[in-house]
């Protein structure tokens, strides 16, 4: 049975990290999955450790992007990521949101 959806995943890898897309789903196997972008922004941010489908477009959201908010930074220091980036359905990524680092009380204890 064949059964097409679009599954969104991360994929992390140091400076490796991208979403795949997957367009079928056959039987567990899935087929044609290609990184359509990295999650990386250009303060070296890293760790993607939340990802949400935006599912209408209030204000700056648009329905169908993908919200990924970036964990640690270029250091790879726990908790002190400070990025939100989107990625558009065709791969395009920008800047969704960040804050001051100054305003982090410091690297997460474990």
């Amino acid at each position: 049975m064949r059964i097409r959806k679009v599954i969104f995943g991360i994929v992390g890898l140091s400076m490796l990290t991208g979403v795949a897309i997957a367009d079928r789903l056959d039987e567990a196997k899935m087929l044609n999955i290609r990184t359509v972008a990295s999650t990386v922004p250009a303060n070296g941010d890293l760790n993607p450790y939340g990802m949400e489908r935006v599912v209408v477009s209030p204000g700056k959201l648009q329905a169908d992007y993908m919200l990924i908010i970036n964990f640690n930074n270029s250091a790879n220091l726990q908790g002190t990521g400070t990025t939100i980036v989107e990625v558009a359905p065709n791969g395009t990524v920008a800047l969704f949101a960040q804050i001051d680092a100054s305003s982090l009380p410091g690297a997460c204890p474990g």
